[in-house]
């Protein structure tokens, strides 16, 4: 009888283990009434942009490695380019917007909301909102030693919208994970390492 209630009390446990293992995600989200283009990029590894369609979220994969999503107007990034910054480190998920590569979307904003604001062991997690109509979002990195950080669990879903006033657009594009022989990643810790 012992055995059987060793076996019962492991797949309980099993049953449970992917709900403690799973981490949350970055989404980014174009209400604009335009075309945005976007590249994840792990910390001096090169991507090409793509046109974002709709939505494109990427799970949190890999520990300690920063990823930066250039967002753009024009399929460049030798433009204004905003970026959504992140880093998944000991069970945490550290995240900023940065401007300081200039501001495309000044005229429709950008809001970046974590799914679980208001977190007392995480006081920094956060909303971080860049008003339509303002030229400098005071809430994003607009210059390199701008405090402007937010951290939360690593359950955390993060989602930003582009011109979160405008029209939706309903296409969705998923990211697999950065990995492979082809990328070269360097560990990051803080999510302010991205110039």
């Amino acid at each position: 009888m012992s055995l059987i209630k060793t076996i019962s009390g492991a797949a309980v446990l099993l049953a449970f283990a992917p709900s403690v293992l799973a981490v949350g995600s970055a989404t980014v989200i174009n209400n604009c009434g335009f075309d945005i283009y976007y590249a994840s990029v792990a910390q001096n590894a090169g991507a090409s942009m793509q046109l974002l369609q709709g939505s494109y979220t990427e799970q949190y994969s890999d520990q300690g490695v920063g990823i930066s999503i250039k967002l753009a107007m024009a399929n460049s990034l030798s433009g204004p380019v905003s970026q959504f910054e992140l880093t998944w480190q000991n069970d945490k998920i550290n995240y900023d917007l940065s401007n300081i590569n200039g501001y495309p979307f000044s005229a429709g904003g950008m809001e970046l909301v974590p799914s679980t604001p208001a977190d007392s062991s995480n006081p920094t997690c956060v909303v971080v909102n860049c008003p339509a109509g303002e030229s400098t979002c005071t809430a994003a990195y607009n210059q390199p030693d701008d405090t402007a950080t937010k951290v939360c669990s690593d359950q955390t879903n993060l989602v930003l919208t582009m011109c979160p006033g405008g029209s939706s657009n309903s296409t969705k594009v998923k990211r697999e994970p950065l990995h492979g022989a082809n990328v070269h990643l360097h560990n990051r810790f803080h999510s302010r390492q991205f110039k």
